[in-house]
């Protein structure tokens, strides 16, 4: 690699970001740092339409919730600003260019209606022949077209592809001896609206010329537009960039990309639901590259450091949210205790558990509960029905208190509810009398129960855990006891006896 590299995203804001976007600007700022270059992002809004309000906004927050932070962009600035591009549009920067094109005759200006091109796509469809447009306009003299101008016709301005020869580009990830198109299989694709605003394929091609974007990785949805993309470096004499066009990311099935219509793939429904940054990051890492064949887990630094278009893989990746899901859970697990309660703190604010801040209370609780889940995440979003019934009361059916229980779920299977109200209240019994309410002593009276009771320890141990935590799948059992403390154990052991005698 000689020279600087500079490298950019640049995403349109017509919703939320796709997270195949936020694996496209991964693996532009990986090439970047890898590299020690520059990373440039630029929201590229020309389509009026489709742009949505906030939406940059949205996706500025996606990057950098992932950690993909930028050098150049619309909030920070940089020396070629502006970097969105209905303000450069503003600013008359991409109009010279159109001229430029005109005048050397790389360009026309096209005067065919909306209804004209229907028509013409409906004919071709009709005979089962590839539509291409190619404008008579094209051939026109300088009279023809100053004269229909004069009548105050719109008109867009179109690239005057050559009718014969080949195109021909290099691909990083694909490799080889490039590919090849040749120019029958082209038409004249439109450069600028009738309105006057550019498209994408010309003002992206401006910018990155002007930004000095030295290699476009992108995805490979745009491999039909790059033979545009380099007839019009060949029209302007400028040197195109190396182009790098990554793999797309199918759905879990393998049927299809990953799609905003069928999947869950907004990037910032990820951060909703409490998936780490870190386990993000690196998953969509993999997503197209790989270190070698059995490398998965790996910090960022490491990341970087082992980054390289070259194992960058051709063949599309396959979106696997279980195997996401599992990297999430052993990035959870990694966290020291005092990070995974800042990391869980939120989600239980949100819903309505804690106070925000958390008092001095609610902070000693989550001190004493926050361990009990740590082996059992996979999602921070998953803490607040976890640790609900510490912070909530809990009582059979038919009370007023905030979480209830069916009474049947008390009785364990073989036992009736008689013997199970009758155990119930033994435990209470038991439990009363201990001196010391700790992990250690709740489990030996509960397991010395089992013999006097005559019951083994798992249907004597889910009654109690229904009736403490109104639920049969709960943290464990002796330390839930403990950190619910002494007077709500035996007041919840209480109510559950009463709704069984």
């Amino acid at each position: 690699m000689s020279g600087s590299v500079r490298v950019r995203f640049a995403p349109s804001p017509t919703g939320y970001l796709h997270i195949g976007g936020v694996r496209t600007a991964l693996f532009n700022w990986l090439f970047a740092r890898h590299h020690g270059g520059t990373f440039i992002l630029r929201i590229e809004d020309t389509d009026e339409k489709r742009s949505v309000t906030g939406a940059a906004d949205d996706l500025m927050s996606s990057l950098r919730w992932v950690g993909i932070t930028w050098d150049e962009g619309p909030d920070i600035g940089g020396p070629h600003g502006p970097y969105v591009q209905s303000e450069r549009h503003a600013a008359g920067i991409y109009r010279p260019f159109v001229e430029r094109l005109l005048a050397s005759g790389h360009a026309y200006k096209s005067f065919v209606s909306e209804d004209e091109l229907s028509q013409a796509r409906a004919q071709a469809d009709a005979e089962r022949r590839p539509f291409r447009y190619r404008g008579p306009e094209r051939d026109w003299t300088a009279e023809q077209v100053a004269a229909r101008e004069a009548t105050g016709a719109p008109y867009t301005v179109r690239l005057k592809v050559p009718l014969e020869g080949r195109t021909r580009f290099h691909d990083l990830v694909r490799g080889g001896d490039g590919i090849e198109i040749d120019h029958t299989n082209l038409y004249d694709i439109v450069l600028l609206k009738s309105s006057g605003m550019p498209v994408y394929h010309l003002a992206h091609l401006v910018d990155d010329h002007l930004m000095q974007v030295t290699h476009v990785l992108r995805s490979d949805e745009w491999v039909p537009s790059t033979p545009y993309h380099v007839l019009l470096y060949q029209a302007f004499g400028w040197r195109p960039p190396v182009f790098a066009h990554l793999p797309p990311i199918l759905r879990q099935d393998g049927r299809g990309k990953l799609s905003k219509r069928f999947d869950d793939v907004a990037a910032n429904r990820f951060w909703e639901r409490g998936y780490l940054p870190d386990a993000m990051f690196n998953y969509l890492a993999l997503q197209g590259w790989s270190y070698d064949d059995h490398t998965e887990i790996m910090t960022r630094d490491e990341v970087v450091a082992r980054f390289g278009i070259e194992r960058v893989q051709p063949s599309p990746a396959r979106w696997n949210p279980d195997k996401l899901l599992d990297m999430n859970g052993i990035y959870i697990r990694a966290l020291a205790p005092a990070a995974l309660i800042a990391a869980i703190t939120p989600f239980l604010v949100h819903a309505g558990l804690l106070e925000d801040p958390p008092t001095a209370e609610q902070q000693a609780l989550l001190l004493l509960v926050a361990p009990l889940i740590h082996e059992r995440l996979k999602e921070l979003g998953e803490a607040p029905g976890l640790l609900e019934f510490f912070m909530r009361e809990v009582a059979p059916h038919g009370s007023d208190a905030p979480l209830t229980y069916d009474p049947q779920q008390l009785i364990p299977r073989k036992l009736d509810a008689a013997t199970t109200a009758a155990a119930l209240a033994a435990v209470g019994a038991r439990l009363a009398t201990l001196d010391t309410w700790s992990v250690a002593a709740l489990e030996e009276a509960l397991r010395g129960l089992c013999a006097t009771l005559d019951l083994k320890p798992g249907p004597l141990f889910g009654m109690v855990r229904v009736a403490v935590t109104g639920r049969t799948v709960a943290p464990p059992l002796f330390e839930t006891l403990a950190a619910l403390g002494r007077e709500r154990t035996l007041s919840r052991v209480a109510a559950a006896h009463a709704a069984l005698a």
